[in-house]
């Protein structure tokens, strides 16, 4: 058993902050047994306390879309979008080997904890690959395997093998969970898709996928099917099977803003990587006023760069208030808790992302530059306004401290280093440049 001490940013139902307190957590467990004063300390015995009175400890952040395998393929292409960059990166794609995407997965793992990340949802190939990586680094994560039937080039899973991975990790333990990975309504058959809620409505496992995040998608949708992707997806019954949907940028007009409140649907919102590729900023505000479930996303490193979720949040604000042409259209609170309660539900999970008795002990512990953050007034507003994943001094998970003074024990990242450079090097080897 330990203690966590500074300024409690809980996220719980009440939304308490505490400025000077404590967290206890049974390491054994893995769960918060009493969030209090500093008293604490005494009365549970607690010989070991992560933080101090001037840290700011907050519930770990949960990444609800990305692609982490593709960190090795960072820098290889830029300045396009849409289909054109599908078809750049899926050429690429085609030299991949397992061990690639395990090298990969570790990279960015390893990326995601130092910058305070606790928990991802993934969607690639060779999904095995990335759950090693998971396990042996402690952090938690819910694995898509990827299915693209329609394409040559990216490594080919069928259903069938997305569904048996599903199967064999759902829910396997405390830190990794799945769900099926349908890459999009532009890549697989009207069949496969059909299929993929079936069985996913059989099995009870959700479907992730992307979904109207392109102008070309919507152009693709509409020759090939005579709707949009919104409508689409309604008449294939993704809409009432559990699902992830990443992106959902495009939404035509009030009738499918409508359609998807009505089914409550749950967005993975990644607002860097769609304003980078010069795509539109999405409805957010107007979607979770009538009843979708948004959570916060970075999608894959190679079009965010450093999955870094403080910087993401930065985006979803600005993002917003942008669109809306108000400053207050969202609020800081608003996208703390995209990336952290909400954002646990839309994955399926229990107790995570709050601080609280009986919650799954995922914190991070933030130790910044005083000249970053005083006078600190509003704990929401200097989250969001002044803090970044460099700021990230402790970060526990599931009750275990995964790293400590910016230290993750156990992982020679020098050697990842070194074996992510060698992955890049066989790539560059086999990929003919553009």
């Amino acid at each position: 058993m330990f203690g966590v001490r500074g300024i409690i940013v809980t996220m719980d139902e009440f939304l308490r902050v505490l400025w000077d307190g404590v967290v206890i957590v049974d390491s054994d467990s893995g769960v918060i047994v009493d969030v209090g004063d500093e008293s604490l300390i005494r009365d549970y015995g607690v010989e070991v306390v992560y933080g101090d009175s001037k840290s700011i400890v907050m519930p770990g952040l949960i990444n609800t879309h990305t692609h982490s395998p593709m960190s090795i393929f960072r820098g290889f292409v830029s300045g396009i979008s849409g289909f054109d960059w599908l078809k750049r990166v899926w050429s690429l794609e085609a030299h991949l080997k397992p061990r690639h995407v395990y090298v990969g997965a570790l990279l960015s793992i390893i990326s995601m904890i130092k910058s305070g990340t606790t928990t991802f949802a993934d969607h690639y190939f060779y999904a095995e690959e990335i759950a090693r990586a998971v396990m042996e680094t402690g952090v938690r994560a819910v694995l898509a395997k990827t299915v693209i039937d329609l394409y040559e080039g990216p490594p080919k899973h069928s259903l069938k093998d997305s569904l048996s991975f599903a199967e064999k990790f759902f829910n396997s333990n405390g830190s990794l969970s799945t769900m099926i990975g349908i890459h999009s309504l532009y890549s697989c058959s009207i069949e496969t898709l059909r299929e993929a809620v079936s069985v996913s409505m059989d099995a009870g496992i959700p479907i992730h996928m992307h979904l109207s995040e392109s102008r070309d998608e919507v152009k693709f949708v509409k020759e090939s099917y005579g709707v949009t992707p919104i409508r689409l997806a309604d008449d294939l019954g993704i809409l009432k099977a559990k699902h992830l949907l990443a992106h959902v940028s495009y939404v035509m007009d009030e009738y499918e803003l409508n359609l998807l409140g009505k089914f409550k649907v749950k967005i993975a919102y990644a607002p860097f990587t769609k304003m980078r590729g010069g795509q539109v900023i999405a409805p957010i505000l107007d979607l979770m006023i009538r009843g979708a479930s948004v959570s916060l996303a970075t999608d894959g490193p190679l079009s965010c760069g450093d999955l870094d979720m403080f910087r993401e949040m930065k985006f979803m604000l600005a993002a917003q208030n942008l669109k809306y042409g108000s400053a207050s259209a969202l609020k800081p609170i608003d996208v703390i808790k995209a990336s952290t309660v909400n954002a646990a539900m839309n994955l399926g999970f229990q107790n995570l992302g709050f601080i609280g008795r009986g919650a799954k002990a995922d914190i991070v512990v933030l130790k910044a530059w005083k000249v970053k953050v005083i006078p600190i007034k509003d704990v929401y507003y200097t989250i969001l306004y002044c803090l970044n994943g460099g700021d990230v001094d402790t970060v526990i998970i599931n009750g275990k401290p995964i790293m400590v003074n910016g230290v993750i024990g156990g992982v020679d990242e020098e050697n990842i280093i070194n074996e992510a450079m060698n992955v890049v090097g066989e790539l560059e080897d086999l990929t003919i440049k553009p």
